[in-house]
């Protein structure tokens, strides 16, 4: 049952759809993660040693947000890179301030950190990072610019763990022309290459809209899984 006077989550999904039409190259997404896609993504942190140190970058709505939240231990730390307004809003009066959070809010071990994640502070280190960030919609340049932070970020056996849309990259190549189409082979590549390299386990989620792939990625190691 939603909380009085905060944001059901059918207007959520709303919302989320309304900024995806507004700012599609920003958002990426048309909705909320669901949430088996949500479990699929936080699957490293429900094996890990305790504390952990979690960063979400661009949380949106907070899908996934919600059920870290619910793995997190009395120690663990979150911090939350979100850059759309309107979505850190909804993060800060709808999600954080749940239960669920009430303690970690209190001890001061959950930020939400209003900036993209480029400009996070270099001495932060992490376990776990998890991206909803719209990688295929990116610039080939922001997409290196964001795995090196990311990579600088974690700590030693940390994992990364993001999603894709299942087939978007090669339904985006056969439907896009010119620049457009130069852009995002460009950056299928890259991220093929990074997954050949260093993806330890896939998820393909069925029960999300579209279905996707829950990828994990660990960079100190090397091994070879299919795409």
């Amino acid at each position: 049952m939603p909380y009085k006077g905060k944001t059901t989550k059918l207007t959520r999904h709303w919302r989320f759809f309304k900024r995806y039409l507004s700012k599609p190259s920003t958002v990426g997404a048309v909705g909320p993660s669901s949430d088996m896609l949500a479990a699929a993504l936080c699957e490293p942190l429900c094996k890990c040693a305790r504390p952990a140190r979690i960063l979400e970058i661009g949380a949106g709505t907070g899908a996934v947000t919600q059920h870290i939240g619910m793995l997190m231990s009395d120690h663990d730390e979150l911090d939350i890179c979100e850059i759309e307004p309107e979505f850190a809003s909804i993060l800060r009066r709808d999600v954080l301030s749940r239960p669920v959070f009430a303690s970690a809010v209190e001890d001061g071990r959950v930020r939400l950190l209003e900036m993209p994640v480029q400009d996070l502070s270099e001495s932060r280190r992490y376990d776990f990072v998890v991206s909803g960030l719209p990688l295929t919609v990116f610039e080939l340049r922001d997409v290196r610019n964001v795995f090196s932070v990311i990579r600088r970020c974690l700590k030693p056996g940390g994992i990364l763990s993001y999603f894709e849309y299942v087939g978007m990259r090669r339904t985006s190549r056969l439907l896009s022309v010119g620049k457009s189409r130069r852009r995002i082979r460009m950056v299928s590549a890259y991220l093929s290459k990074r997954i050949r390299n260093h993806q330890i386990d896939r998820r393909t989620v069925l029960m999300n809209l579209p279905p996707a792939h829950a990828r994990h990625l660990r960079f100190d190691r090397t091994p070879v899984l299919s795409s």
